[in-house]
């Protein structure tokens, strides 16, 4: 018998093994999966300070210490979405020897400093629902505030609080494309042309900073590929792995 590839999932900001089920159901046939959640989703508790992608990477490692994966092939395949990326890569940068493969799903690597948007969102914390308490803002409603965090890329803000959207306006600042260049692991880079919550743009520079990359682009997939076509997504990673 063949032994399988394990197969580490690393869901999103919001996403838990629950989200990633469909997928994890169909690549069972051909991996080993194992989906660790995030603190503050899926089965974990938020933790009791303000965390950034050092403390998540950290559990991650953890994790994989864990027995469950002793049994489990000795190097594994990691895969991270969106902010499961951006942690996968802090990850794969310093312990590469651990891993086969990376693979990469419209992942929030790229985090460039805006100072408006640190000020307008750090006002709106001290301000609470006031700014959107204005008439011509308060009769446009969900409408308005989808479209006002789209344009300061912070669409997850209004659903985070307490030490929730702490973690969140930290972990959104912390850029790591300066750890791209000494990834040396073979790494997919896989973007939907849809993608409105990372750009197609950050997936192309992230595939060029990588020395041992492949870029998979998706016409007309979205964010969230492993929902959109979860079968699609699988023969993806599974003709790469091969």
């Amino acid at each position: 018998m063949i032994e399988k590839n394990a197969l580490i999932i690393l869901p999103g900001w919001g996403g838990s093994h629950e989200t990633w089920a469909d997928f994890i159901a169909l690549a069972q046939r051909d991996f080993n999966v194992v989906c660790i959640d995030l603190p503050c989703f899926g089965t974990e508790p938020c933790p009791t300070s303000v965390w950034g992608v050092e403390e998540y990477s950290n559990l991650v490692f953890d994790k994989i210490k864990d027995s469950k994966f002793q049994i489990l092939n000795s190097r594994f395949i990691l895969l991270g979405h969106s902010f499961g990326g951006q942690v996968a890569v802090k990850v794969a940068s310093e312990r590469p020897e651990i891993f086969s493969h990376l693979i990469l799903i419209g992942a929030a690597v790229i985090r460039p400093s805006r100072k408006i948007r640190r000020f307008i969102l750090g006002k709106l914390a001290q301000t609470g629902k006031f700014f959107f308490s204005f008439p011509m803002i308060e009769d446009y409603g969900a409408w308005f505030k989808k479209v006002f965090y789209a344009g300061i890329d912070a669409r997850d803000y209004p659903r985070t609080v307490g030490l929730k959207r702490e973690i969140f306006k930290k972990i959104i600042r912390e850029d790591l494309s300066h750890l791209l260049p000494e990834i040396k692991i073979p790494t997919l880079v896989v973007w939907g042309t849809h993608d409105t919550y990372v750009p197609l743009r950050d997936g192309k520079k992230i595939a060029n900073l990588l020395p041992n990359s492949s870029l998979k682009i998706i016409p007309k997939g979205k964010h969230g590929l492993h929902l959109q076509d979860p079968n699609g997504l699988l023969e993806i990673i599974r003709a790469y792995v091969q």
